[in-house]
């Protein structure tokens, strides 16, 4: 087995299951910081970056800021219908939302001096406008086949997308790297288990948590 295969395999559900245990131990709130980081978008870009070389890297990094948009986008709405509607539902709407936003996205070339004040505008708004959620004291329970599911989802993503990278062209590669999957999984479950609060607070904390993430992938956008 190569060593990109062993990175594929390993490094990014490693990552998964190390915030899986502190979300446990420490609640919604850390956990979703913990999500919001490039825990899998960076092992993606370390790896496109194996395959392709430093350019090709670059407008990965570039597709994954491009990608934040809709992430934003559906944090947001799933945040606000999830505490209106059934999980569900609130999956569906905030997912067509990611979708919708994601295709707009990827569909025009955004420069990174549009693309930055942009991700900090709606930023903000998310915010600002940010439903409000009660704060929950107790830490995370999870079933057993949640973190086995999560690793699986993970693995799964990250063959898919640097398997196709070279197909689905840097930009869609990268802006597909940011979809939600293992929110969505997290989200649903913590909204049936524990009611939408605990899901708008996972949510919240991812959100807070992307500048983070922006900052990097700007620098790696830049620099390579």
């Amino acid at each position: 087995m190569s060593a990109l295969l062993l990175l594929k395999l390993f490094l990014a559900p490693l990552f998964v299951a190390l915030v899986s245990f502190i979300q446990r131990r420490w609640g919604d709130g850390i956990g979703g910081r913990l999500i919001g980081l490039p825990l899998t978008t960076g092992p993606f870009i370390f790896i496109i970056y194996i395959q392709e070389g430093g350019s090709f890297a670059a407008r990965a990094a570039h597709g994954v800021l491009t990608g934040q948009i809709a992430l934003i986008v559906f944090s947001w709405v799933y945040a606000k219908r999830a505490l209106m509607r059934s999980w569900r539902i609130a999956l569906l709407e905030g997912t067509l939302a990611c979708l919708v936003t994601g295709y707009l996205a990827t569909s025009v070339d955004i420069p990174l001096s549009l693309l930055l004040p942009l991700l900090a505008a709606l930023w903000i708004f998310a915010i600002r406008f940010w439903p409000k959620y009660l704060v929950s004291a107790r830490s995370t329970t999870v079933p057993p086949w949640e973190l086995p599911a999560r690793i699986v989802v993970t693995v799964v993503l990250i063959l898919t997308l640097t398997g196709f990278a070279s197909v689905l062209g840097p930009r869609v590669a990268g802006a597909l790297s940011t979809y939600p999957v293992i929110i969505s999984v997290l989200g649903a479950f913590s909204q049936k288990r524990f009611g939408p609060h605990s899901t708008v607070a996972t949510l919240h904390g991812l959100v807070q948590a992307l500048p983070v993430t922006t900052a990097i992938m700007a620098t790696l956008a830049i620099a390579l």
